[in-house]
């Protein structure tokens, strides 16, 4: 598999694939890798330094994974949400507790009256209390939130 580091052209688009969440700044380097996912590098390698390892080393997990590109928007990861959530001011549904212990049984999320009556669609950052949990995507009619939680996260 081949990896790209994206240039500053590249990377104020994939910035503008996470805005619907409020992210305006991603302060790391980007590397996509594959056709669809990306991750960030924040350590002190140049551009060079990291071709060189990867063509020495052929490895696809150079810095932390992002997320993935769907359609006209990126999933983030949950890791991305961390990294990010200061920024993080839009498209947030928060679940409650019963909720959240689905989320981690990795179902889909039913949405109560209340969640409905916001009218978020597409990606959203889950979130429970003061941690996001997730990105799920809400679908047309708005009434479930489609869980896409790793299993290695999951509870079994």
């Amino acid at each position: 598999m081949k990896i790209h580091i994206l240039d500053k052209t590249k990377k104020k688009k994939i910035i503008e694939k996470v805005s619907y969440l409020g992210i305006q700044k991603i302060p790391y380097m980007l590397i996509q890798t594959g056709v669809e996912k990306f991750r960030i590098f924040s350590g002190n390698f140049s551009n060079p330094e990291i071709m060189k390892v990867y063509y020495s080393l052929p490895i696809e997990g150079v810095g932390l994974y992002f997320g993935k590109a769907a359609g006209e928007d990126i999933r983030l990861s949950v890791d991305a949400l961390h990294i990010l959530k200061n920024q993080i001011n839009k498209n947030i549904m928060e679940v409650n507790n019963k909720q959240e212990e689905e989320w981690f049984l990795g179902r889909d999320i039913e949405l109560t009256d209340e969640q409905m009556n916001l009218k978020l669609r597409g990606f959203v950052a889950v979130k429970s209390g003061e941690d996001f949990i997730g990105t799920g995507k809400i679908h047309g009619d708005g009434k479930i939130i489609s869980n896409f939680l790793p299993k290695e996260r999951r509870k079994h």
